[in-house]
């Protein structure tokens, strides 16, 4: 009986370092993929950043254009509002 009791004590500390081995892993992926998000919520940032820029360029440059947009805009959102 003492040799099963052994065996067991081995295969528990086995399954106790293999778990723990595991949890490491699983806590370098999830940084790994954390570094990831935040990359590309900053590529996200930045790009929004560049069209805000050339959207007000653009609507700096053709101040009569942009009016007329806005303009459309808001009649066509005021139309499907009232249905």
């Amino acid at each position: 009986m003492a040799m099963f009791s052994r065996n067991a004590d081995d295969i528990q500390g086995d399954v106790e370092a293999q778990i723990a081995a595991l949890r490491k892993e699983i806590s370098k992926i999830s940084a790994s993929l954390s570094d990831l998000g935040s990359e590309r919520f900053d590529e996200m940032k930045r790009s929004a950043s560049r069209q805000a820029r050339f959207a007000a360029d653009t609507a700096k440059e053709n101040p009569v254009a942009t009016v007329a947009i806005i303009a459309a805009a808001a009649l066509l959102l005021g139309l499907f509002s009232r249905r």
